[in-house]
């Protein structure tokens, strides 16, 4: 399978995302379960929230959950539609969700939580299934509960090591937490690593994504975690859209992955912000720099 048939298939799904006007809609209703009633007829999401739907009765947090599921169904597919060096690509593109689940997973074993417990609400990622998430949550160690992101080279078995010694020497989770960054950012960085214009392009992506963690790390030191959170979600929004409308002029190669990648985070921003909206009551004001066009940067061109 080549970019031909993963290709088809991503134009297919990318006609059942949300588009913003449908966002803004739902940022509309008059509480969270109308909202939930909205999502749950659409094609795309009446699944979703079907699956959701015995976590309990707060429908704000059954939308949360509804998000973090459509974007493991989306995402967690795609490398199954190609083969050989276009699936790494792909999971290059795709690997950032499995660090955030490994994250939130390392965080809520750390806290004490029983494996049970987390394995019975925690989201899938995209390598990462059901059954690997329920092995992180129920390992006795850290070298057990990361062997899961060994077998399917999400991190290399230096990393693994380098990290499991930083966790027994008892080094804070936030170095810990880089570490996993690291290593992540290492097997995206390897998958990449070949000849040809298509690599060279996602080399680029990478080099902006870790720039723009770097800037984030001084925005929250310099405005404050409030300030900072609202300035890395629009910034990166207008990334995201601009990824998401290069897309489909790159219908045989990559580019088409990375444009629907971007599309669905787009769309999750976009709907936890209208989330909060209809919760806290939010202002049009307050909605509306999730929802207003997005100026391509500058540095952007596939």
């Amino acid at each position: 399978m080549g970019y031909d048939y993963g290709n088809a298939r991503i134009a297919a799904m990318r006609g059942r995302l949300l588009d913003r006007a449908a966002i803004s809609r739902l940022g509309d209703s008059a509480t969270p379960s109308v909202m939930v009633a909205q999502l749950e007829r659409a094609a795309d999401w009446a699944p979703i929230m079907r699956r959701v739907a015995p976590l309990g009765t707060d429908p704000a947090v059954a939308l949360e959950a509804a998000v973090e599921f459509h974007r493991s169904a989306r995402l967690g597919v795609l490398p199954s539609y190609y083969d050989g060096q276009e699936r790494r690509f792909v999971e290059a593109l795709v690997l950032p969700l499995d660090l955030e689940r490994t994250v939130a997973l390392l965080r809520r074993r750390r806290a004490g939580e029983a494996g049970d417990a987390i394995a019975s609400t925690a989201v899938p990622g995209a390598l990462l299934d059901a059954s690997a998430i329920s092995a992180i949550a129920r390992a006795p160690g850290t070298a057990a509960a990361l062997r899961p992101l060994l077998e399917q080279e999400i991190i290399a078995r230096d990393d693994l090591v380098a990290i499991v010694t930083a966790e027994t020497r008892g080094a804070p989770s936030a170095e810990v937490e880089s570490l996993l960054h690291d290593a992540i950012d290492h097997a995206r960085w390897t998958r990449v690593d070949v000849r040809g214009g298509e690599a060279a392009a996602l080399r680029r992506l990478l080099a902006h994504e870790r720039e723009a963690r770097e800037a984030m790390v001084i925005e929250l030191t310099e405005a404050g975690p409030t300030l900072a959170t609202v300035l890395d979600r629009t910034t990166r929004l207008a990334v995201l859209d601009a990824l998401a409308a290069l897309g489909p002029r790159d219908p045989l190669g990559i580019g088409a992955v990375a444009g629907y990648v971007a599309a669905v985070e787009a769309q999750a921003i976009r709907l936890r912000a209208m989330i909060a909206r209809v919760r806290a009551r939010w202002s049009t004001e307050d909605a509306a720099p999730f929802l207003a066009p997005s100026e391509r940067p500058a540095w952007l061109a596939w």
